[in-house]
């Protein structure tokens, strides 16, 4: 394979391919002249979300008891309510499949909140159980894409 500058000698093909560099990294990849900061999609507002409840729960959950625990109790539970926060174009579809499959829905937030470290469900924000709530309820939702999961007015409590 022959390269084009090849022949051109030396300070010419530097120049060449200098000007190609600065060419492409000016020209970009095709995002139209869009800076770093517009090319991330905005995420909506509270105020542009649709909030559904996904119940009321009430959860025992073993806990084994360890020397750096910050709980002694064998057993906690948990309560609050649970929210979504959907698009009002996924409004719909998740009302739907929440309807129709809620049992599967309260299996599945029962079971992520009995695996999730008792550490996780003492912390005042509690990001780490919205985070697993939102990964496992995900299958159950369909094409509605969930932006936000709410927990209100949680309490851990021993048993």
């Amino acid at each position: 394979m022959k390269y084009p500058c090849a022949n051109l000698p030396p300070r010419r093909r530097d120049l060449t391919i200098a000007t190609a560099v600065l060419c492409a990294a000016l020209g970009g990849c095709g995002d139209e002249g869009l800076s770093p900061i517009e090319r991330f999609e905005r995420l909506p507002a509270l105020e542009d979300l649709v909030t559904i409840e996904l119940g009321e729960y009430v959860i025992p959950i073993p806990v084994e008891p360890t020397s750096d625990s910050p709980i002694a109790a064998t057993q906690v539970q948990i309560e609050f309510r649970l929210y979504a926060a959907v698009l009002p174009e996924n409004e719909g579809t998740l009302r739907s499949n929440y309807e129709r499959l809620e049992g599967r829905f309260r299996d599945t937030v029962i079971e992520t909140c009995r695996n999730t470290s008792i550490e996780d469900l003492l912390d005042p924000t509690m990001t780490t159980l919205k985070t697993h709530l939102a990964d496992s309820l995900k299958p159950y939702i369909g094409s509605a894409h969930l932006e936000r999961i709410h927990i209100a007015n949680p309490q851990v409590k021993r048993l």
